[in-house]
């Protein structure tokens, strides 16, 4: 299913794809300060939510959700996108950026909820004291188990889902000028060429993945309209500040 023709060898590949950060591996995660820590879009929100319900449990509203207060605070926090923006209240339905963010706390056994109030599991208490660790298995996560094709209707599973870690590098090596995501697409169906239904890469791997974690920018604000309307993309600091990429 994997090309050989990506600059990497076998070897490296593989730790891409299942051992990411690890000795070897050819993307390395950085150690951050608190400091450098608020300046990633998705570590921010974490750290906000996590703080308030490690200071008491949250009542969620009647249906379950977490209040549109809170979810408005989170979201400015965060990555904008025009899909949310468009809504003037930001409630939880209605912003798939903060039910993104629940997924990955509930995924990671950090929150629990529990008679319609969340709140930090031991797990989550604990990490919120170690950042790093924190930080650590949340892009774990992210680059391995999360299914960005959760909220669409694409066919195929795989594509963006697999090889997470050649994406990333891909918008290392040529993010720093605003480029139309059918280049990346191209680009990765040359490493994955067995994948079909590549109008599914460009959405999930910077709209849902990369510019939630605040890697990237989509060209979706106003002033933007026009032919390529959200899908050209460039890369943030956030990328170069969270990931070193070894004689690369």
């Amino acid at each position: 299913m994997i090309s050989l023709d990506t600059g990497f060898s076998p070897d490296e590949m593989y730790r891409m794809l299942y051992m990411p950060f690890e000795k070897g591996c050819p993307i390395q995660l950085r150690t951050l300060s608190d400091e450098q820590m608020e300046q990633v879009p998705i570590m921010r929100q974490v750290l906000h939510l996590m703080s308030l319900l490690s200071a008491g449990e949250l009542k969620l509203t009647a249906q379950g959700y977490i209040p549109p207060k809170i979810v408005e605070a989170l979201y400015l926090m965060g990555e904008p996108s025009w899909g949310t923006d468009w809504y003037k209240q930001k409630s939880e339905p209605k912003t798939e950026e903060i039910q993104v963010l629940r997924v990955i706390l509930k995924e990671c056994g950090l929150i629990k909820t529990r008679l319609g109030k969340m709140s930090l599991t031991a797990k989550g208490q604990k990490l919120l004291g170690n950042r790093n660790e924190l930080l650590r298995t949340i892009l774990l996560f992210l680059m391995l188990d999360y299914n960005t094709a959760w909220l669409d209707l694409y066919e195929d599973q795989e594509v963006g889902n697999v090889g997470r870690l050649y994406s990333l590098w891909l918008l290392y090596r040529y993010g720093n000028e605003w480029r139309h995501t059918d280049f990346y697409t191209a680009e990765y169906a040359k490493a994955f060429p067995l994948l079909n239904q590549y109008q599914a890469y460009g959405f999930r791997v910077f709209n849902r993945l990369f510019r939630v974690i605040g890697l990237c920018k989509v060209n979706d604000r106003p002033g933007d309209e026009g032919h390529g309307f959200g899908q050209k993309v460039i890369k943030t600091e956030a990328l170069d500040l969270l990931f070193s990429f070894p004689a690369r």
